[in-house]
């Protein structure tokens, strides 16, 4: 029952940072703000925006594809793995004086969620080792 909860909250958060990513992408001064940083690059600077756009959409690709193979383990794990991206953002926002609510009401509890979700998937039971076959290349 955890690990099919963990799956619903993985496939909602992949879309969820997908449609964050589309948005940096496609308004991305509009986005910005919402991030916590007391600045945010303009001019020439500002493609800077679309790149968190893309790692935001392609993280949510991964989470997708992982949970497509229907192996909730290997999605644990990498939610575990995902769950530093926010814990970056948090202290990004947080050493470059930006917002402390945005840090740790945005980012720390984005971090919190991505971090449960991956336990609730690791905490199904253990598959069993799959047998190997093993074919010697030489006789």
């Amino acid at each position: 029952m955890l690990t099919k909860i963990g799956t619903v909250l993985a496939v909602i958060g992949a879309l969820f940072i997908g449609y964050v990513g589309v948005s940096y992408l496609l308004a991305p001064q509009s986005m910005a703000p919402n991030f916590g940083l007391p600045s945010w690059p303009r001019g020439e600077g500002a493609g800077f925006l679309a790149v968190k756009g893309i790692r935001d959409v392609v993280s949510g690709l991964v989470i997708l594809a992982i949970a497509l193979t229907g192996n909730r383990r290997v999605l644990g794990w990498a939610m575990l793995a995902i769950a530093l991206t926010p814990i970056g953002d948090m202290l990004l926002v947080l050493f470059s004086g930006g917002t402390p609510a945005i840090a740790f009401g945005v980012h720390g509890a984005t971090a919190a969620l991505v971090a449960l979700t991956g336990g609730l998937l690791l905490s199904g039971p253990r598959p069993k080792p799959a047998t190997s076959f093993t074919t010697p290349l030489v006789s």
